[in-house]
């Protein structure tokens, strides 16, 4: 039983990891974005 409980939590974790890893990548493709915006704004 514990046993179980234990596998599950792991499967748990594994995904709470991966979900924020995306949120991660996302961050980083929104601030990679904003920079680009900025650097085509300076460039008129």
């Amino acid at each position: 039983m514990s046993e179980n409980n234990e596998e599950t939590e792991k499967k748990w974790k594994k995904l709470e990891q991966d979900e924020m890893r995306e949120e991660d990548h996302q961050i980083e493709l929104m601030e990679g974005y904003e920079q680009d915006e900025e650097y085509e704004q300076s460039n008129d």
